[in-house]
């Protein structure tokens, strides 16, 4: 309503009073006022709708329509905005562009300058999906050298699916039909619905910690990108990477695509292919046992012909049956001779190891009463070896004591001997450390004399 009402001011501002248009406006000013307008006025806008007429010019820049059942509109997408998007742009491809609507002034045609581009009816799912795709393949969950082969004859099958999904109904139906000996085991989970993935993921856990099945059937029927979203969550994802169980992936149809399609060990493209996979029909177990068979019999009469020619051969070569029986006689007898004298040394070298075996398991056999006895023994020598040690070293202390009180300063003293100290307390030891008149103190065994120092006589030496 704003732009419009600028457009009215604009060309009421260059009428007459009588409403004719007093200024002539050339065409550039017309296409120049028409894109400021559009410009100023219009914001960015999302649109939807087909691309057609693609061209990539030679400056990096791309050029298309875009439309729908009823009307085109030019757009263009600048160089600098190719390297946001991810998937290659083709005629026929629906998308829906987040642009600035604008005029291209030279031919005077609207158009629409692309800022975002993105394929239709996905938004922000779409983008949440790829990255979680690049996450997930940069791990390396997709890597081809992870998958686990199924099994070529599987006697159970588990599916993990909602119980009252229109799936699981024809998975069962397709596999009675096509084995019926293969019993099925259902881990029941919603398939569709805020934390359906974490659910799947839980009975996808539950079955690789029972480890009761041959594979793995994950599957719903099909649905929208928001129907099928719960199978691209990471907790599902990283569950089946981790099953030890063949898994075949079996949701939608064969158009829709989620992650664990990527992850699992076979991708199926709907439930009913899923259980195709897992198991072979009979027929077809029939018809290779056919073929088998065919190979079997083309190959023993080649191996029968070939067995007849070599018999043709050895014909020839024939020596008459009663010489050849003499022959394999003595044969048989010599084979029988060294039969028996083989049998009774080997009987002879058996019997000498269980000899050698059961007298070595005698020895080391054990003996309690021998070892009882032995424990005695030992007590005993070893309370004689105490006996004599402790009077071993009694009779050292003894000696050490008797050595130690011939060294006692008072057993010195009783035998006549005294010590001088001076009047510091110190022990005098020559005469030459005293003087007259000095007082010391003698002490005898009994006791102490103080004695006072007059006169002071040198041994003549």
């Amino acid at each position: 309503m704003q732009a419009c009402k600028v457009s009215i001011n604009f060309w009421v501002g260059n009428m007459s009073e009588n409403g004719i248009q007093s200024e002539v406006l050339s065409v550039s000013q017309v296409t120049r006022t028409i894109k400021s307008l559009i410009e100023s006025h219009l914001p960015e806008i999302w649109v939807r709708g087909e691309i057609s007429n693609f061209v990539r010019a030679a400056s990096g820049h791309s050029y298309f329509s875009l439309k729908d059942e009823s009307s085109q509109v030019r757009c263009v997408l600048f160089r600098s905005r190719m390297s946001n998007i991810e998937f290659e742009i083709k005629n026929g491809l629906e998308v829906e562009l987040l642009a600035a609507p604008s005029m291209f002034e030279k031919r005077g045609e609207f158009q629409l300058i692309a800022q975002v581009i993105r394929k239709s009816g996905l938004g922000r799912l779409f983008e949440l999906y790829e990255a979680q795709k690049r996450k997930f393949a940069a791990e390396g969950l997709f890597d081809a050298s992870k998958k686990t082969p199924l099994i070529r004859f599987p006697q159970k099958i588990g599916v993990v699916t909602s119980l009252d999904a229109a799936a699981l109904r024809d998975v069962c139906k397709t596999l009675a039909d096509r084995a019926p000996n293969v019993s099925v085991i259902i881990y029941p989970s919603p398939v569709q619905g805020v934390g359906a993935g974490k659910k799947l993921a839980e009975a996808v856990i539950l079955a690789s910690e029972r480890c009761e099945v041959d594979g793995l059937i994950v599957c719903r029927g099909g649905g929208s990108l928001e129907d099928l979203w719960e199978f691209n969550s990471e907790e599902l994802i990283r569950a089946i990477a981790s099953c030890p169980i063949p898994v075949v992936s079996g949701v939608g149809h064969e158009t829709d695509t989620t992650l664990i399609d990527f992850v699992s060990d076979h991708r199926a493209p709907t439930p009913t292919a899923a259980a195709n996979a897992v198991v072979s029909a009979f027929e077809e177990i029939a018809l290779e046992l056919q073929r088998f068979l065919k190979r079997l019999t083309k190959n023993i009469r080649a191996k029968v012909d070939a067995n007849q020619q070599h018999i043709d051969y050895l014909n020839r070569r024939l020596i008459h049956p009663g010489k050849r029986n003499v022959l394999y006689g003595y044969e048989l007898d010599r084979l029988a001779n060294r039969l028996n004298v083989g049998v009774h040394r080997l009987i002879r070298g058996q019997v000498g190891r269980l000899n050698i075996v059961q007298s070595q398991l005698s020895r080391l056999r054990p003996d309690g009463t021998r070892s009882l006895r032995l424990i005695e023994d030992y007590q005993k020598r070893m309370h004689r070896e105490i006996l004599v040690t402790l009077n071993q070293l009694q009779g050292r202390l003894s000696s050490v004591r008797s050595s130690l009180s011939h060294l006692d300063p008072e057993q010195v003293l009783s035998r006549g001997y005294s010590i001088v100290r001076n009047n510091e307390g110190d022990i005098l030891r020559s005469t030459k450390s005293v003087s007259v008149d000095d007082r010391l103190t003698v002490q005898l065994s009994d006791g102490e004399l103080d004695t006072l120092i007059t006169t002071k006589r040198l041994r003549q030496s």
